[in-house]
């Protein structure tokens, strides 16, 4: 069989074969449950985002698509600059094309296509032992501060039963004593109830009251995603997204919070809950509690067994999470930031504490089912 394969620009026309592919490699691409066709979901992400449309290049052999390789484009706050990071995510190879250097092409190919868009350097998350080896060997720095995956488990015999892991009598030993330990310290200091002067309410878009918040918030913050009406409408509240239920916090006509939650029913005979986006402002942390005992609440009156929650070790929202039943899940997430100090940025994340640094499940892409163990 002959190697040669051309990569190019991907043309709207190629998106069904697009994500012929991508359901191919990941066994159910974007394995969440939507309300629309795949393509609808892959236009919704790559064309009609708030970038207007994402860097993809496609890899092409005898007319037929076999690589697919994309990048979003996100503003993201550094310090008291917005730079333009590009996302990768949705790499796709056929089984059958691989290593003959498609994946390689694909990536070197982009840069000249991402550096025209002004992008100052890349974000890539990944949980797949050979893309973390490879980017090691690159020296790409990773993200200076740990990520960590939350876990709320109501019953986790059914969770070992529905997910088998290796040694699950380790696992779950492990659990009960860190619940345990868990349970004792919230004993003792107690857990009060909300301010009962925040209103929690469902909201289907965010009005132009989010950018003022967005203003406040950013303001606080040294690392992270541009939030503003645009950005959170588009990620949120469109159809094709994903069906996400949002939530905001007001206190009169000011908005001080919101909270976005997912119930992934991908797997028909065990859901999966997320707390996919929480963000207040910062000199309000009982507005924090108020959206995490409501997303409880929720996921509690639908019957999820288990909930996951995203949060940078040190951030104020990872005690508040842990004072009402998360535990760590022991899950690594490795993001790494390719071409970052060819920018100058790198110091200024590596010197901002935890409590100025922000991601949340809301700022990757996807939402996967049963993520990687170490």
């Amino acid at each position: 069989m002959t190697e040669e394969f051309e990569v190019r620009p991907y043309r709207l026309a190629d998106g069904e074969e697009i994500v012929q592919l991508l359901d191919l490699v990941f066994n159910g691409w974007p394995r969440m449950d939507l309300q629309c066709t795949l393509l609808e979901h892959w236009i919704w992400k790559h064309v009609d985002n708030p970038f207007e449309k994402s860097i993809i290049l496609v890899a092409q052999k005898n007319g037929r698509v076999v690589g697919a390789n994309h990048t979003i484009l996100l503003k993201i706050k550094i310090g008291n600059e917005v730079a333009i990071g590009g996302q990768a995510t949705d790499l796709a190879v056929h089984p059958d094309f691989r290593r003959i250097g498609v994946r390689t092409k694909m990536r070197v190919s982009k840069y000249g296509y991402c550096e025209r868009a002004g992008v100052k350097f890349y974000l890539a998350v990944s949980g797949n032992p050979i893309v973390i080896r490879s980017e090691i060997r690159r020296r790409n720095p990773q993200f200076p501060h740990r990520i960590l995956n939350l876990v709320k488990l109501e019953d986790i015999d059914l969770q070992l039963q529905k997910m088998p892991v290796k040694n699950a009598w380790i696992k779950k030993f492990g659990y009960h004593a860190v619940k345990t330990m868990n349970n004792l310290r919230n004993a003792f200091t107690g857990i009060k109830h909300p301010n009962q002067d925040i209103k929690i309410s469902e909201i289907t878009t965010f009005d132009e009251r989010i950018d003022e918040f967005w203003s406040k918030v950013s303001e606080h913050y040294r690392y992270m995603v541009e939030r503003n009406q645009d950005y959170l409408n588009w990620r949120y509240c469109d159809p094709r997204a994903g069906g996400f239920r949002v939530k905001i916090a007001t206190e009169g006509s000011k908005v001080l919070g919101y909270g976005v939650l997912k119930i992934n029913r991908f797997l028909e005979d065990y859901h999966v809950g997320f707390i996919v986006d929480l963000l207040t402002l910062p000199n309000r942390p009982e507005v924090a509690k108020a959206l995490v005992v409501d997303a409880v609440d929720y996921f509690e009156e639908n019957d999820v067994n288990i909930v996951n929650a995203l949060v940078i070790s040190g951030h104020p929202y990872e005690r508040i999470l842990k004072r009402h039943g998360f535990l760590e899940s022991g899950i690594r997430f490795s993001l790494f930031m390719r071409g970052i100090d060819k920018a100058g940025l790198l110091g200024i994340i590596k010197s901002c504490p935890p409590s100025k640094a922000f991601y949340s499940w809301g700022d990757h892409d996807s939402l996967p089912l049963q993520p990687p163990r170490y």
